[in-house]
């Protein structure tokens, strides 16, 4: 890929998430999956990386805390379902 078709990946991206494009999120996100899985190493200046790092830490806790609830609405179906015997 040439700098300049990164460029507009870039630029299509930010227009995606300033517009909440939320239906174009998905082809986005697989772009910039393919760009990322094909990098061996990558070097970012360290506010970029901090930024990053919030940003992942802020992904794993949404996704830990929707995998507890998840776990809590299936043991209170178990629970109820069990009770109906």
């Amino acid at each position: 890929m040439t700098q300049k078709e990164l460029n507009h990946l870039i630029f299509l991206t930010e227009v995606i998430l300033s517009g909440k494009k939320k239906n174009l999120m998905q082809e986005t996100l697989q772009c910039l999956l393919y760009i990322v899985k094909s990098l061996e190493d990558v070097e970012l200046p360290d506010s970029v990386v901090q930024q990053i790092e919030r940003l992942t830490a802020d992904i794993e806790a949404d996704l830990r805390g929707e995998n507890e609830r998840m776990q809590e609405i299936r043991s209170h179906l178990d629970w109820r379902q069990a009770g109906r015997r």
